[in-house]
């Protein structure tokens, strides 16, 4: 009786074959023809890696923070198949009328980016529109970046906290009996730019997210129109032979000339 591997042991063992494809090839990874090939020799559906990659690179990437505040919302998702420029194009106008803003496309290599800066280009906030091949497919991102904005809320809420505590410890070492009073306003401005900053990046992260997941619908319909489809050959009609018109004629001739010299019995 052969030997069985448990689930454990395979899994070592498709490690270490991994890593020695990886050293013969001398590619990092595996692309998902090989990670098909090694699920249908593990068993299991290869159908299901194709989804399973596809959630995997539509998962929302880490998103930067300023001191535990969101600056950033990004998301991602691989589309079936190449983008030509046609579609591209088209994904920029969808960007723009969404953005309101015009921005400016470019290429670099094989990297393709739509980037715009509303507010100010010291100050602004920066939202980018990416695409790039990933295997067979094209991944599309969206970012949005407010780290200059919470930046300076942050600052804000930093200098409102620093004069409260001077006027704090004038206060309390009798320079002015009155100085408590700037001490409380400065206290309170610091703690809401603090909490604007905490909790109004918070809802913006949550609007935004949604924002994009509805913009990459329309994007992800727009590369789906662009893609020719498969080339459906039309079914044959079968229809009676036709007979030209002159051959109707001679037959007709022929049939008249055969009755003329056939013979007639008398009843």
């Amino acid at each position: 009786m052969p030997r069985r591997y448990s689930e454990e042991e395979a899994q070592r063992i498709f490690a270490l074959v991994a890593d020695r494809q990886r050293m013969t090839s001398g590619a990092d990874g595996l692309s998902l023809s090989e990670l098909e090939e090694a699920a249908q020799a593990a068993g299991l559906d290869p159908g299901l890696v194709a989804i399973a990659a596809a959630e995997l690179d539509s998962a929302p990437q880490a998103e930067k923070t300023l001191l535990g505040t969101p600056i950033e919302v990004v998301r991602s998702r691989v589309f079936d198949g190449p983008v030509d420029d046609d579609a591209w194009a088209s994904m920029v106008t969808a960007a723009r009328r969404e953005f309101g803003q015009p921005g400016m496309a470019g290429q670099i290599g094989r990297l393709r980016e739509w980037t715009v800066i509303s507010g100010g280009t010291k100050n602004g906030i920066t939202t980018r529109l990416t695409l790039e091949p990933a295997g067979d497919g094209s991944r599309v991102t969206l970012s949005r970046s407010i780290r200059d904005t919470v930046f300076g809320f942050t600052i804000a809420a930093a200098v409102q906290g620093a004069m409260a505590l001077l006027f704090l410890t004038l206060w309390l070492a009798g320079a002015d009996p009155e100085l408590w009073v700037p001490a409380v306003i400065m206290a309170g401005m610091g703690v809401m730019f603090g909490a604007g900053a905490q909790i109004g990046t918070r809802v913006w992260r949550r609007r935004e997210a949604r924002r994009f997941e509805s913009l990459l619908d329309r994007l992800d319909l727009i590369a789906r129109d662009a893609t020719p489809g498969p080339f459906v050959r039309a079914t044959r009609e079968t229809t009676a032979p036709r007979i030209d018109p002159v051959h109707l004629d001679i037959e007709e001739d022929e049939a008249e000339r055969a009755s003329a010299h056939r013979p007639r019995t008398r009843s």
